[in-house]
């Protein structure tokens, strides 16, 4: 416990600001020399205040190298901390320089595949309906991506399939609903007007499936493993639904995707929904944030907007 406190002591007291912001540019930069170019200082300069870093904490922070610097253990998550600090003060002077021009700042939403056709749009609706004038940008991508941008501080909330894992405890997650996940065709694939396709029909096909490093492709895989076939000749990798949607119209090819992807396009007759079951879990959709960053108040009112569009679309009462 004394040395929690002391810890406490010397982090609260005595670390600067400036002792861990340039920490973090030494680690980004990998080298002190570098790091020096590019915060205008001399390496000696910039070595002693690491020193100074060091010393306070009591413990080494870069291990030397031939190629460069690199953290340690210890210096890995001191610098973890740096980048949430610096995250958090880069919003704090967002919402400060906007509440400075009289605007009401800036949210930034990553969101998956799953969440754009209609989750994010309702949501947005009802957080501008309230007339908030939040400038709002949404960026779309792999997990891997958002993650990432949520990590940096420079995603705000990420909204769609949850993580499998906790990010060692540096995201944060609130479950909205579960989306099935159908198979559909173009209506022109002779699949279409089959009754009841075979696995092995499913096998002949073309098929378009996630990055084969994704674990929504997994089930795909067990699927054919348990029928005891192959996996399709030929597939095409892909995230982008237009792309994936120009594929079902154009060509005898299969896809899993989510319902709500794909709901408008069925019932329109455009796509169709394949009778068969091939054991896809459905996808746990909700909302990611990061652990230790706070929300900033327009990031709390997206979550707000969030979970009532989700009630709306995901809870309504059975039609009379």
């Amino acid at each position: 416990m004394e040395a929690e406190r002391s810890i406490e002591r010397v982090l609260t007291t005595q670390v600067k600001l400036r002792h861990l912001l340039m920490f973090k540019t030494v680690a980004e930069c990998g080298a002190l020399s570098r790091a020096a170019e590019t915060l205008h200082m001399s390496q000696p300069a910039v070595s002693k205040t690491i020193h100074e870093l060091e010393t306070l904490l009591g413990e080494r922070l870069l291990d030397r190298t031939a190629k460069g610097v690199v953290p340690t253990v210890f210096g890995s998550h001191v610098l973890r901390y740096a980048h949430s600090l610096h995250a958090e003060l880069k919003r704090a002077a967002d919402e400060l320089t906007a509440l400075r021009q009289g605007s009401a700042g800036k949210l930034a939403i990553g969101s998956y595949m799953v969440a754009l056709p209609t989750l994010l749009p309702r949501a947005l609706s009802l957080f501008f309906a309230g007339g908030d004038a939040t400038r709002v940008s949404v960026v779309d991508g792999s997990k891997e991506r958002l993650l990432s941008g949520l990590q940096a501080g420079e995603i705000d909330i990420v909204v769609g399939r949850m993580s499998e894992q906790d990010g060692h405890g540096q995201i944060r997650q609130i479950p909205l609903y579960f989306e099935p996940i159908v198979l559909v065709a173009g209506r022109q694939n002779p699949l279409a007007g089959k009754a009841a396709p075979t696995p092995a029909d499913l096998a002949a096909q073309e098929w378009v499936m996630p990055h084969a490093s994704s674990v929504a492709r997994t089930p795909i895989h067990l699927f054919f493993a348990r029928e005891g076939l192959d996996l399709p000749a030929r597939i095409v990798e892909t995230l982008s639904f237009p792309l994936i949607r120009a594929l079902l119209l154009q060509r005898d090819i299969v896809a899993a995707l989510p319902w709500q992807i794909v709901q408008a396009d069925i019932e329109q007759g455009v796509l169709a929904k394949l009778p068969v079951d091939i054991g896809y879990p459905a996808l746990p959709v909700g909302i990611i944030t990061h652990a230790h960053n706070n929300l900033s108040a327009a990031a709390l009112r997206m979550v707000d907007s969030l979970k009532q569009a989700a009630g709306e679309l995901y809870h309504r009462p059975p039609a009379a």
